[in-house]
């Protein structure tokens, strides 16, 4: 079996030849590569420097050596639009003592660490880049695609990824999440109540945008996967309440799924950290039947879930800071505990449940990994196995 056989017998509840530990960006767990400092620290304890997997935000991703190296997968993506680049927000920066100072056209206004590029801190939101409905006017103005391309260039394009043999994912965007990155999470939740008329409007053109410029693309690739993005939950649940999720997501997530239906996809997953359980029952309802990357410090249950959800597609849940420094003898009992009965049931990818931390050792990652080998039967990779 190839990679996208293998996805598609996990994501149906049927057997593949072994199930891989597959990783989404964004939340790649151990499959996926790892930030900068992250992957300085595992050459500096051990791992060869060839294996790249190296990430840094705004930068292409190179996972392929790292997915030979330890025996993973992950999703491919477009790399082209239906449409020309929309006409971009302007930007400048200063630095100020030890952090860097960036101003938008928007009037957005952010401080971070300077090099957060690599050396990933999250920023300081001073002033977000909508705070009403004229701010956020102008941010519609400047982030709508332009002129759709010629069709027999997008053609082309499509032609190239007809023979793939990783799953395909193709990203339909956000409905909250959106809003939250304009507003900032108080102002997304407040505007909720204050002034919902904007709130809808924004929804309604974030639902215009896809489907005049995703749905598209959906149709003419087929993809295994399509992904949203949402960062709705915290580590007691959902940042809004289901009502709101309802009223102002739903519509979406039931377009999304009804397109996913229509064009065979056999996941269409939501990224969101934190807790999530109360929100799988409201996405599910809509068609979506996957959720990224299941936190084990935000209280997620998998084994609640897939008792309540069968056919909901389950991802990671195995507790990332167990290959830090000083916590190998966590790695047996948090896979064997988890992994074997989440597998007999079906329909799971196990996986970190986030990215690696600098605290990792290569030692330690190879044991993590060495053990989930084993209990996946995934005969892949090159990394040193390390006995229990």
């Amino acid at each position: 079996m190839n990679d996208v056989e293998r996805f598609k017998a996990v994501c149906h509840g049927e057997q593949p030849d072994y199930v891989p530990i597959f990783g989404f960006p964004g939340s790649p767990g151990m499959g996926g590569g790892c930030m900068v400092k992250t992957h300085q620290r595992l050459v500096e304890t051990g791992m060869p420097e060839w294996v790249d997997g190296c990430i840094a935000l705004g930068q292409e991703r190179k996972t392929e050596s790292w997915y030979h190296y330890w025996g993973t997968t992950g999703p491919i993506y477009p790399d082209f639009s239906i449409a020309e680049p929309a006409q971009g927000i302007k930007s400048e920066s200063h630095i100020e003592g030890d952090r860097e100072i960036i101003e938008y056209e928007t009037g957005a206004l952010t401080s971070q660490v300077i090099d957060n590029d690599t050396t990933y801190a999250m920023p300081e939101f001073i002033i977000y880049p909508v705070r009403d409905r004229q701010s956020w006017e102008f941010c519609r103005e400047r982030t709508t695609p332009g002129p759709m391309r010629p069709d027999e260039e997008i053609a082309a394009d499509c032609r190239k990824l007809a023979d793939r043999t990783k799953p395909l994912a193709v990203n339909a965007g956000s409905t909250w999440g959106t809003l939250r990155g304009l507003m900032g999470p108080e102002k997304a939740c407040t505007v909720l109540y204050d002034d919902p008329q904007l709130a809808h409007d924004i929804m309604n053109w974030l639902s215009w945008e896809r489907r005049t410029y995703v749905f598209p693309l959906v149709e003419r690739l087929r993809p295994e996967i399509i992904s949203c993005g949402e960062d709705n939950c915290y580590n007691h649940g959902m940042l809004i309440s289901p009502r709101h999720f309802e009223e102002f997501c739903s519509p979406a997530y039931r377009e999304i799924g009804q397109v996913g239906r229509d064009c065979g996809a056999d996941m269409v997953s939501i990224d969101t950290d934190g807790n999530y359980m109360e929100m799988v029952s409201l996405v599910e309802a809509c068609g979506i039947n996957a959720i990224h990357p299941s936190e084990v410090k935000a209280g997620n249950d998998l084994f609640a879930l897939r008792e309540n959800h069968p056919e909901f597609i389950l991802m990671g849940w195995l507790e990332k800071e167990v290959v830090n420094e000083g916590n190998g003898h966590l790695i047996e009992e948090e896979i064997m505990s988890k992994v074997p009965p989440l597998l007999a049931k079906g329909r799971y990818f196990p996986n970190g449940d986030h990215g690696i931390q600098p605290p990792v050792t290569f030692e330690n990652l190879c044991r993590f990994m060495t053990l989930l080998h084993e209990v996946t039967g995934n005969p892949e990779g090159e990394f040193p196995r390390v006995s229990r």
